[in-house]
């Protein structure tokens, strides 16, 4: 690759920058230059790593370009390989290795790997943190916190499916955002799954709720006193999930094709019937399924 003159070697880079990564091979010698990495805030994902800060820490391009290849090379192997979750170290030691991934797969010193996770279960741990991270979804977060405004220019019907079809955009890998969804099947209750999981609940709690709100608002809608905005985004999330697995296992998945023949995905059609049941008009009336697809913004 060719090196730019807007880029540097850093040894901690920013959130946001793209940064190049020079590694020395295993055999020694110069630095060479093996791509790019966008820098990602990884310092509360990685709880195991020797170094938190300088060459060896959350914020290297070299520490989050073996993750990042780590993630690659595991998602070809994990599923083939899955056992019970006291199996875990031992199937991702057949399937990732310590030292063996970071001289054999990515031909780098051992050392590189020996100075961030001196010990093989912390490195296995951190690799499921950082597939499993929540930010896998910050391009859909950000392109939905952008476009909520144009989205809901049209009917509450459009805005359902234009916020659903992005929700499923796969931005990164689709290997390693599968692997994320069969780590959470196969293993839910190791703790680094299980701790993963509690994350993106924080993140839909902290995220997409208000983006849920600001959505409601937009077509005067207000809901029912027995039901809050948790429990909406809970069902909204079920229905993506759903229609997550779905979508791995048939990329023709059903539609749904309305009589004026725009075309749904079920977890947009669910996700309004949920609204069906959860929500209420300025005056406080109910609205029938069909109201709610015809429904424009309100002053």
């Amino acid at each position: 690759m060719v090196q730019t003159s807007l880029m540097r070697r850093v040894t901690e880079g920013a959130p946001g920058e793209e940064v190049e990564v020079w590694v020395q091979d295993k055999g020694g010698g110069r630095p060479l230059l093996r791509g790019t990495v966008l820098i990602e805030d990884l310092s509360p994902v990685l709880t195991c790593i020797s170094s938190r800060s300088g060459a060896n820490g959350p914020l290297s391009a070299v520490t989050q370009y073996i993750l990042q290849e780590a993630a690659n090379y595991l998602a070809e192997r994990l599923v083939e390989d899955a056992g019970p979750a006291n199996d875990v170290p031992r199937t991702l030691s057949s399937s990732l290795g310590h030292q063996p991934f970071i001289e054999s797969v990515l031909n780098m010193s051992q050392h590189q790997m020996l100075r961030r996770w001196p010990l093989a279960n912390d490195w296995y741990t951190d690799v499921i943190n950082y597939v499993m991270r929540p930010s896998r979804f910050d391009v859909q977060t950000k392109i939905a916190q952008t476009s909520l405004e144009e989205w809901s220019q049209g009917t509450l019907g459009q805005f359902m499916r234009s916020f659903a079809e992005n929700t499923f955009q796969m931005h990164e890998n689709p290997k390693v955002v599968r692997m994320a969804e069969a780590l959470q099947s196969l293993w839910p209750e190791y703790p680094p799954v299980r701790d993963a999981m509690l994350a993106y609940r924080r993140q839909v709690n902290d995220i997409w709720t208000p983006l849920y709100e600001t959505a409601l608002r937009s077509y005067g809608l207000h809901l029912r006193p027995e039901v809050n905005i948790s429990e909406v985004a809970w069902a909204f999330n079920a229905c993506q999930s759903r229609e997550a697995f779905e979508r791995l296992a048939d990329p023709n998945m059903p539609t749904h094709v309305a009589p004026d023949g725009s075309v749904w995905t079920m977890a947009a059609r669910a996700g309004l019937m949920v609204l069906a049941g959860a929500v209420v008009d300025g005056q406080g009336a109910t609205l029938t399924y069909e109201q709610l697809v015809q429904r424009t913004p309100q002053a």
